[in-house]
């Protein structure tokens, strides 16, 4: 089984409703984050019954991975993270096999200068026009992984969403990614993919044709790597939902 974690297995404190949801995540300063409901729960206990192995898929960093308390997302043999440009071994440190296969397949340093380029052209920009925008150049691990530009809380509103994704994509490099989702953007390198990442696991897994491998997912940006599965679960209301109903 291989996860997304937000919105899919727990839910962040204001959508959660249910005297039932415990605690899955908390923040930096240890307080409770994210909410897991009763029925992500019981989908967790299915598939725990049944002899599931449970990879985590995130485009958390580590250090907020490690932030989840849910045993089926800390007791992994495997945990991509990052948006995919870090698998991080049962340990929970860089698998050195995966920082020589994307260091051998993806130019590093290339990509790391043209990221720490966008970077600084980015946070000049909307340093210029205030802080309601904040752009973060996220090195993970020791790989520089992507580049995270938020709009405050504040500030949100469809249409700053929209000026802002209009404006990274008019500057985004050749290919770079642009994932969004409400008021959070990654801006990704060519090995910031959570399928590449799921394709390396399952070889190192040996995930054969007698092997049944299930997804669950949210967002847009998941289902590049669901589709590397035989079935794919998303939560009713999810960003996925929502792309099919407007087609």
């Amino acid at each position: 089984m291989f996860t997304d974690l937000d919105d899919t297995l727990f839910q962040n404190l204001k959508n959660t409703k249910s005297d039932l949801s415990f605690v899955a995540t908390t923040n930096s300063e240890g307080e409770p984050q994210g909410y897991s409901s009763l029925q992500q729960q019981k989908l967790l206990n299915v598939f725990e019954a049944a002899g599931g192995v449970f990879i985590p898929v995130t485009g958390r960093r580590t250090d907020s991975f490690l932030n989840c308390s849910l045993p089926v997302v800390k007791n992994t043999p495997y945990a991509v993270v990052s948006h995919g440009a870090v698998i991080l071994d049962q340990n929970h440190t860089l698998l050195e096999q995966w920082h020589e296969f994307i260091n051998a397949e993806f130019n590093l340093t290339l990509w790391e200068s043209e990221l720490v380029k966008t970077f600084d052209h980015l946070h000049n920009h909307f340093t210029a026009f205030g802080r309601a925008v904040r752009v973060r150049l996220i090195v993970d691990q020791g790989i520089t992984a992507y580049i995270c530009v938020k709009v405050s809380r504040g500030d949100y509103s469809e249409n700053k969403a929209k000026d802002v994704d209009s404006y990274l994509k008019s500057i985004l490099p050749n290919d770079m990614l642009l994932h969004n989702n409400g008021r959070n953007f990654a801006i990704l390198p060519p090995y910031a993919r959570k399928e590449i990442a799921v394709k390396f696991i399952k070889n190192k897994l040996q995930i054969g044709e007698h092997d049944t491998v299930f997804s669950i997912g949210d967002s847009n940006s998941d289902l590049p790597f669901m589709k590397e599965t035989d079935f794919l679960i998303t939560p009713n209301g999810s960003q996925i939902l929502d792309r099919e109903q407007c087609q």
